[in-house]
């Protein structure tokens, strides 16, 4: 309140200054008449109501950065958070040292027998053995064995021989593949096979001893495409010139490089 006083007393003192001259007169005043003594100051006016309020003004300029304030005191530990889902899986790491060795464990029961395997690779052949004893040239000469067949086919008509055209086993040679037929060197009891294959044919083939049948092999097949596999095995007992073979009663026996047709026969033992 004095503030405003002491301002309200300026503005009165400039107000008076301004109203007289530089001399000391006062302006439109005559001269003739006598200027009275100045009267003391009015009393101050009432304060005016508060104006308005200004326009905000214009933001100030951002100031310095304040010093860096000092470390304020570790606060409690929070709760603990709820677990959170599950993060990808990282990169592979290193493989780590090779442990030691553990403790060997008891043997386990014994599993079961597998599959038998693959052969194996033929091995190095072994070294040659020491030349063994001097055999028994008898045995030799009992043995006799003939294995024959035949690659193409062939007709015949009754009492025609069949006869092969490659050799597979002909031990003492005793089976003339010239003639067909099996000659008995060594008296004893032999056992004769043959198997035929049948293609569309009335086939009749027959083992015989010395011009007599011993047992037959019939296929008949004249109209269908298909192929018969027919035969028959004797057990004979032969004496030593005595002679074997196969004949035709009739028809045509097929075979080809699958050997479908062959005779064979040897010794079971001597008398």
């Amino acid at each position: 309140m004095a503030v405003l006083w002491l301002l309200i007393l300026i503005s009165i003192f400039h107000i008076f200054n301004a109203q007289n001259t530089p001399d000391g007169s006062q302006p439109n005043s005559c001269n003739s008449c006598c200027q009275g003594q100045a009267g003391l100051p009015g009393v101050p006016g009432v304060p005016g109501s508060s104006g308005s309020n200004g326009l905000h003004g214009r933001d100030g300029l951002k100031g310095e950065a304040g010093m860096k304030g000092e470390v304020g005191e570790t606060g409690a530990v929070g709760e603990t958070g709820a677990v959170g889902e599950r993060g990808p899986a990282g990169p592979q790491g290193e493989p780590g040292l090779r442990g030691l060795s553990g403790k060997t464990g008891p043997r386990g029961l014994d599993g079961r027998l597998g599959a038998d395997g693959q052969p194996g690779a033929d091995g190095q052949p072994g070294p040659i053995g020491p030349k063994g004893d001097r055999g028994d040239s008898s045995l030799q000469e009992r043995q006799s064995a003939f294995f024959v067949y035949k690659t193409t086919s062939q007709t015949g008509n009754s009492n025609a021989v069949l006869t092969f055209n490659h050799e597979q086993t002909n031990i003492g040679s005793h089976y003339d593949m010239n003639t067909g037929f099996f000659t008995c060197v060594i008296p004893g009891t032999y056992v004769f096979t043959f198997s035929l294959n049948i293609h569309t044919s009335d086939t009749w083939i027959e083992l015989v001893k010395d011009r007599n049948r011993i047992v037959s092999a019939f296929t008949r097949d004249t109209t269908s495409n298909n192929y018969y596999q027919s035969g028959n095995t004797a057990i004979i007992q032969l004496s030593a010139g005595e002679q074997v073979w196969l004949r035709f009663q009739r028809g045509t026996v097929y075979s080809d490089s699958a050997k479908m047709t062959s005779f064979s026969g040897f010794l079971l033992y001597g008398e």
